[in-house]
């Protein structure tokens, strides 16, 4: 008779494995994929013109259909929509998002505001340059482009609005929503002819060339996006999306002369207990904002919170009491000095708003 438990080890094992192998194939996918696009720089930007024309009325018919957006995609009153760049925010983020709290208005620099905009551009290029890839790697190289874009039935590229979507899940006995649109989903053919379904997710690089260059991975938050479009794209109609390309882009300035790399290209593999995990965090947000039951708020990521007023004005003294006890432990701890500078800033800045709503000292 096989023991049971010999069986869930035995699973588990092969699974550990399976994920291994997924994880090194994501790997080899995003070194091609960067590889691909250094190759393809080093000849001059072809002009297509007829390429533009296509893709801006393309555009224009997308976005007129879209608008307004709550007229074209499936929204449901009191169903929560959870967008894939805040999908690894923290359970209270959630719980406000799903409570549909007022955002944070956010008075912008001017620096904080070219970011944005500049962010939003790196991803159109990075697009573009592989559509002009497509209709002209083969000329410039002599080999078909290993990389191309998935396409709609209307024959768009797989990019932005031609696959923005309204993704309704049903899980842990909650029902909820992922709604965005994704940044490319590509068709990759391999050395020796497979071909696979790989997402694309684009960042910008613009703090500085240093940060740039030490950069050995992607960011965890990032990564969880991409486990929010794998839920998204990847049904049965469609096949799977498990494989992902998170690649980052540097805008910083260097001398012209100098020749060195702008791009760095991560591999990303979902496995289902990611989607699963996924899931179970936006139906514990979902369920805690129909009960009204929010969690406990993290301190160390307060600094790019959008919700601190909706957080200020349901905090009890009580709770402002123990947020205050437990950042004074952290300041206090032996933590490295830059977190504990954090602590200290976050717990000042919620004292401030504490005491400006309640009129007073806290």
């Amino acid at each position: 008779m096989t023991n049971t438990n010999d069986t869930k080890t035995a699973i588990s094992s092969l699974q550990t494995g399976v994920d291994a192998q997924g994880h090194q194939k994501a790997h080899e996918i995003a070194e091609a994929f960067e590889n691909f696009l250094r190759e393809f720089h080093k000849y001059d930007q072809p002009y297509d013109d007829e390429m533009d024309a296509e893709l801006y009325e393309q555009y224009a018919r997308v976005l007129r259909e879209q608008t307004p957006v709550f007229k074209y995609f499936p929204f449901k009153k009191g169903r929560p929509n959870f967008g894939p760049s805040s999908a690894g925010d923290s359970p209270l983020e959630l719980y406000h998002k799903a409570k549909r709290s007022k955002k944070d208005s956010r008075n912008l620099t001017e620096n904080q505001r070219d970011w944005i905009g500049l962010g939003s551009e790196v991803g159109n290029y990075v697009q573009r340059e592989i559509m002009l890839a497509e209709r002209h790697f083969e000329k410039l190289t002599g080999k078909k482009p290993p990389f191309v874009f998935e396409r709609t039935e209307r024959g768009e590229p797989a990019f932005e609005h031609f696959k923005k979507r309204l993704h309704v899940v049903e899980h842990d006995g909650e029902e909820f929503a992922i709604f965005g649109l994704p940044d490319g989903i590509l068709k990759y053919t391999a050395p020796d002819g497979e071909i696979f379904r790989v997402g694309l997710e684009v960042k910008s690089a613009q703090k500085n060339w240093s940060a740039f260059k030490s950069q050995e991975e992607p960011k965890e938050s990032h990564v969880v996006q991409t486990t929010a479009y794998s839920e998204m794209y990847g049904g049965e109609a469609e096949g799977p999306l498990d494989y992902f390309i998170v690649l980052y882009y540097l805008t910083y300035g260097r001398e012209w002369q100098e020749d060195f790399s702008r791009k760095k290209a991560f591999g990303a593999y979902v496995t289902d207990a990611d989607r699963t995990e996924l899931k179970d965090r936006l139906a514990d947000a979902t369920r805690n904002a129909r009960e009204g039951t929010p969690p406990k708020l993290d301190l160390f990521g307060w600094r790019f919170n959008d919700y601190k007023g909706a957080i200020i004005d349901e905090m009890t003294p009580e709770q402002f009491q123990a947020t205050f006890d437990e950042a004074m432990r952290m300041v206090k701890s032996n933590q490295p000095k830059w977190k504990r500078t954090i602590y200290d800033r976050t717990m000042q800045e919620i004292r401030e708003l504490y005491e400006a709503k309640n009129g007073g000292e806290a």
